[in-house]
């Protein structure tokens, strides 16, 4: 479990006037942002990876290797 300390005004009061007492949502919408942030940073990599295959610096993956590891992850 983490604990995030806010040391900014104007966070504070967005996070204020935005979710009041409502820790709930706020924790909800959080998540939904961190959740986001990871499958940008896997796109990210999956285009830094499309350069270095470009630039013969990797080799692709077999596509049926590709697909039990994404079946696996869900």
């Amino acid at each position: 479990m983490k604990t995030i300390q806010i040391d900014n005004v104007e966070f504070e009061n967005f996070i204020s006037s935005q979710y009041g007492d409502d820790k709930t949502t706020l924790v909800s919408d959080f998540i939904k942002f961190v959740k986001t942030e990871l499958i940008v940073n896997d796109i990210k990599k999956g285009f830094d990876e499309v350069e270095l295959y470009k630039k013969g610096k990797l080799e692709l993956q077999d596509a049926s290797d590709m697909l039990k590891e994404l079946r696996s992850a869900c």
